[in-house]
């Protein structure tokens, strides 16, 4: 009887995942997500100035941020996908128009590159080469965030 009720939740768990692995990704799912990684990057963004610029004595951490940015930023071009446009979020359906791709996806583009720069650079303690990596790190954000994100009011 044990057996028979431990192989019907395993097969109960196997279910479970092997459903959840395949099944397509909500909208609102999606928009969640997104929204995650950028309230994560953003606090690594954070963390990262306050070590980088002396205001909190943790210097062993910062490679741990670069890293974490590093992660997050290749995840870029897949937090817009189509059908999220519309419902909770901060992102203007001008993305998703054609003739506006280009420049996304190389902001996007630039995102990726910039944050591996960072890694890389405060892993090889390269002082000036995270400088210039974080400066072309905060151009992206900006310039996506300016373009794309939907103003306060």
């Amino acid at each position: 009887m044990h057996r028979l009720v431990r192989t019907v939740l395993v097969a109960g768990l196997v279910a479970a995942f092997s459903a959840g692995a395949t099944a397509a990704t909500a909208p609102a799912d999606a928009i969640k997500y997104r929204k995650a990684v950028m309230a994560a990057m953003a606090a690594h963004v954070s963390a990262f100035v306050l070590i980088n610029f002396g205001k909190v004595d943790q210097q062993e951490y910062l490679k741990s941020h670069a890293n974490a940015l590093a992660d997050l930023g290749a995840q870029g071009k897949v937090l817009f996908p189509a059908g999220t446009d519309t419902g909770d979020t901060n992102a203007l359906p001008l993305i998703w128009k054609e003739q506006e791709q280009e420049q996304f996806n190389k902001l996007i583009a630039q995102l990726e590159t910039s944050s591996a720069r960072l890694r890389d650079a405060v892993a090889a303690n390269d002082k000036p080469g995270a400088a210039a990596a974080f400066k072309s790190l905060s151009e992206s954000c900006k310039g996506c965030h300016d373009r794309y994100q939907k103003k306060d009011d």
